[in-house]
């Protein structure tokens, strides 16, 4: 009933064929939703927003936040009535035509392997400062060669993973807000309560007005990319329907616990343009309040949540490929899975550009690690943007035919709301393409979208399979 012409799925069933295992419970699933997102994006990479927007990275990612709930309220509805791998290509395909479903999924599998380079060369950053004898891009290829490893073993390896390490990275945020408004009353010993000093001093509330905003959520964009992540690991789950439903209903309170409330601690209690602000904010927090072991243990569990967010983008990434070549986008190889139900030649294409990636630390150490943030979160526009036009599409079609929402999945005030996200997140790209500080990141994810669609056409069209 869901094939609508396009190849490699079961009719009767809607999942998708090809070998891959269901080896992920509801409970994995709620732990990758969450441990995708949380990584150098928030710890590290929400410095340079910072920099940017000041305290206005507060309504950086409050807008961002906003977005990526009625994103995942999209998607909830899409993927419960859709389970597949290929998630956003499968949409944007069945939406649009071919073209779309190629394009969008290129794109989101080209941010990905970026996205593990970036949290790669931070991870590898924290083991140089243990071991300064071992380089950075040394100890990221390493920890790159673990995360492959893992992925190759099984899908249910993955979940195990996620699911214990996640627990380390909730645990520390929450410890972290919980010491930061102890400390922002000044209840802590030996601080003072800073008031609304750093907030509206040093140029104000918006130092470099919407201008900064913009570029901050480009950072924001990224480091939300992996909330999506569940949707894709509903072709391997045993309840795909019902870990959905669960992990875009609590979306919006993790969305607040998590960024909002960690990135206010951090602008609450130091001026936004300290310089160790920038490298790193949660750190520079804790040792403004003369908790130097309380930062030598984030290093730690740091650490250990950027390897966990690795390997998920090793699976999203890996999966999306597994999809493309299922039908027919990518090249047959792709599509093959392993002993263990594993897209081993997925896994491994992906993880030679995210080393070539790293290498390029050892190239251009000072500029490497903020250009591949900027593109990987332009790439996440062009996903999102693809996601808003296809649920409008097939909203329209399903509700057409008489086939509503699933309970608990449906777009609020559909098409309206729809539409008023894909406006906003059109807007904020061309903005971002108008302004000359994200230009040429932008226009670069626009070229590549473009590239892709055209090499679409040129592609051998596939042949349906039998339903």
């Amino acid at each position: 009933m869901l094939t609508e012409g396009r190849p490699g799925l079961d009719s009767s069933a809607g999942a998708p064929r090809g070998g891959l295992a269901q080896g992920l419970h509801s409970r994995h699933m709620t732990m990758i939703s969450i441990g995708g997102a949380i990584g150098a994006g928030l710890f590290v990479g929400s410095g340079a927003g910072i920099q940017q927007a000041g305290p206005g990275i507060l309504l950086a990612y409050a807008l961002t936040s906003l977005i990526v709930v009625l994103i995942m309220r999209m998607l909830a509805e899409l993927a419960v009535a859709r389970p597949d791998t290929g998630a956003f290509a499968v949409y944007a395909r069945l939406a649009f035509g071919r073209w779309a479903g190629f394009a969008g999924g290129w794109m989101y599998w080209v941010g990905w392997p970026l996205g593990l380079a970036i949290d790669a060369i931070a991870s590898g950053t924290i083991v140089h400062g243990w071991l300064p004898s071992i380089p950075v891009w040394v100890a990221a290829l390493v920890l790159v060669a673990v995360v492959t490893v893992v992925n190759l073993t099984s899908v249910r390896a993955y979940g195990e993973m996620e699911f214990w390490v996640v627990w380390l990275k909730v645990a520390v945020i929450v410890a972290f807000i919980g010491i930061g408004l102890v400390a922002v009353g000044g209840l802590l010993p030996g601080t003072d309560a800073p008031g609304t000093t750093n907030l509206l001093g040093h140029g104000g509330f918006l130092p470099h007005g919407m201008a900064g905003v913009l570029l901050a959520m480009t950072g924001a964009m990224f480091s939300f990319s992996g909330s999506e992540i569940v949707t894709i690991a509903a072709g391997e789950a045993k309840d795909p329907a019902k870990a959905i439903r669960g992990c875009t209903r609590s979306i919006l309170w993790r969305v607040s616990v998590f960024y909002l409330g960690s990135l206010a601690v951090v602008v609450l209690l130091l001026p936004w343009n300290a310089g160790a602000v920038g490298e790193s904010p949660f750190a520079a927090t804790l040792t403004h309040l003369g908790l130097d072991n309380a930062s030598a243990v984030l290093q730690i569990v740091l650490f250990a949540a950027m390897v966990s967010t690795m390997n998920s983008q090793v699976y999203a990434s890996s999966r999306m490929l597994f999809a493309l070549a299922r039908d027919r986008d990518a090249p047959a190889a792709l599509g093959r899975v392993s002993a263990t139900s594993a897209p081993r030649n997925a896994i491994l294409f992906t993880v030679s550009l995210a080393v070539a990636c790293v290498l390029l630390e050892v190239v251009h150490p000072t500029t490497a690690f903020d250009r591949l943030v900027s593109m990987a979160g332009d790439t996440m526009f062009v996903t999102w943007l693809s996601v808003a036009g296809a649920q409008i599409v097939l909203g329209r079609r399903d509700r057409r035919a008489g086939r509503a929402p699933e309970p608990g999945t449906g777009m609020w005030l559909f098409p309206w709301l729809s539409w008023a996200v894909l406006l906003v997140v059109g807007a904020t790209f061309v903005s971002l393409i108008v302004m000359p500080d994200s230009r040429v990141d932008a226009l670069g994810a626009l070229m590549l979208t473009l590239i892709l669609s055209g090499v679409s056409f040129l592609c051998p069209k596939p042949t349906a399979s039998p339903t």
